[in-house]
């Protein structure tokens, strides 16, 4: 009996830790990794960057054939590095951007612990270094964020405090952490279990679920242009959560719901497929004059279908 109980421990406190630590594990590097000049044909340098607490985040810096030409950052998604962005090359170099594509701390080859994943808190911060190189490394005047589930997250926690993001394109962003955490959660498995689970990632890896809640920041993009896209087939994160977190952001804001598509499908092939598309509403946002947010029209919802 005592072994019956000792299991059921295990297996209701302890495993789900264990899975949570393994399913947010970065995937591994290899020495010669695909690369953009291997995956899309364009020339690329090496570049490292440090972070406010003192690491070096590393990735690929793909210029735009134009020196004064704008940029992106592209914020990876969980589980994912600066490999993740390769497929979002062609279009916005063809556009005349440069392409910063990044690794997370303990990601890639960046430093860094790995399992010290922070759903947005440190990669946000992440996201803040990596406009910084682009600003004083590259003296890029114009900066966009794009970034997919958590990289989404870490876009609009970023944005909101760095007034140097032109604009931000959050595909399948959350609400906030302690929510994503019970809409996803798994019928079987009881709500107490979840939260216990976040509970031992914010000890043990130092962040506070609060803080990864871009419901309470993302007005603060305003008068910056934000576009959220969300696939409807998205089962970890609700359509009425984004439109919640639309409901929250200022002027001007767009939301691009694609019909059918998941939670990862909305990012490929969806976001692959609309990339032009993205690149229409980039070109428009830095063309925008900053007028106060109550000038602004708000962009209509628009329904795409990848089918």
């Amino acid at each position: 009996m005592a072994a019956l109980a000792a299991g059921a421990t295990f297996l209701t406190f302890v495993a789900p830790v264990v899975g949570e630590v393994i399913a947010t594990l970065p995937p591994p590097f290899p020495k010669e990794p695909v690369t953009p000049l291997t995956a899309a044909g364009l020339a690329y340098e090496e570049v490292a960057f440090a972070t406010t607490d003192g690491l070096t985040l590393r990735g690929w810096f793909v210029p735009a054939g134009q020196l004064d030409g704008p940029a992106i950052v592209y914020a990876p998604a969980t589980s994912h590095d600066q490999r993740s962005g390769l497929s979002l090359l062609p279009a916005f170099h063809e556009a005349g951007y440069h392409v910063l594509l990044f690794s997370y701390r303990g990601h890639g080859q960046s430093d860094g612990l790995t399992g010290r994943f922070t759903y947005g808190e440190a990669e946000s911060r992440d996201v803040d270094a990596a406009v910084q190189f682009l600003r004083q490394g590259k003296g890029v005047g114009r900066i966009a964020l794009v970034g997919h589930s958590v990289g989404a997250v870490s876009a609009i926690l970023s944005a909101a405090r760095n007034p140097q993001v032109g604009a931000v394109v959050a595909v399948a962003p959350f609400t906030c952490v302690s929510e994503v955490w019970q809409t996803s959660r798994p019928k079987l498995v009881p709500r107490f279990i979840l939260d216990w689970t976040l509970w031992i990632a914010e000890k043990t890896r130092g962040f506070d679920r609060d803080q990864v809640c871009p419901l309470d920041v993302v007005q603060d993009i305003a008068p910056r242009p934000l576009l959220i896209i969300h696939g409807t087939a998205d089962r970890r994160i609700t359509v009425e959560q984004v439109r919640r977190l639309l409901g929250a952001a200022g002027r001007p804001k767009s939301l691009w719901l694609v019909k059918g598509a998941s939670h990862s499908g909305v990012r490929s092939p969806a976001l692959d497929v609309l990339a032009p598309e993205v690149v229409t509403f980039l070109q428009a946002a830095w063309q925008r004059p900053r007028e106060p947010v109550t000038g602004l029209a708000w962009e209509p919802v628009a329904q795409i279908s990848m089918q």
